[in-house]
């Protein structure tokens, strides 16, 4: 079983009416809607933050030095394979 979490939250006035029309229209709980929101939300920032990495990475000496070395040593393993 899933553990649940209880929190008091507030909204601007107007998305908490959004929320109810949508959540009325469609049929599901606000919970869900909200819960759904968040995991979005929290991906999207999870893979904002990845992309940030692999940039600081590429301007790092070190990382593109050990990447260069990486390569070669992939290039040399795939030759001895062709012999």
């Amino acid at each position: 079983m899933i553990k649940q979490y209880t929190y008091t939250s507030s909204l601007p006035i107007e998305l908490k009416e959004e929320l109810e029309i949508y959540a009325a229209k469609y049929k599901v709980s606000k919970n869900k809607i909200i819960e759904k929101a968040l995991k979005k939300f929290l991906t999207e920032e999870r893979k904002k933050a990845y992309v940030e990495s692999f940039k600081k990475a590429n301007k790092d000496p070190e990382m593109i030095a050990m990447a260069d070395w990486g390569l070669e040593d992939y290039l040399k393993r795939f030759k001895d394979l062709e012999k």
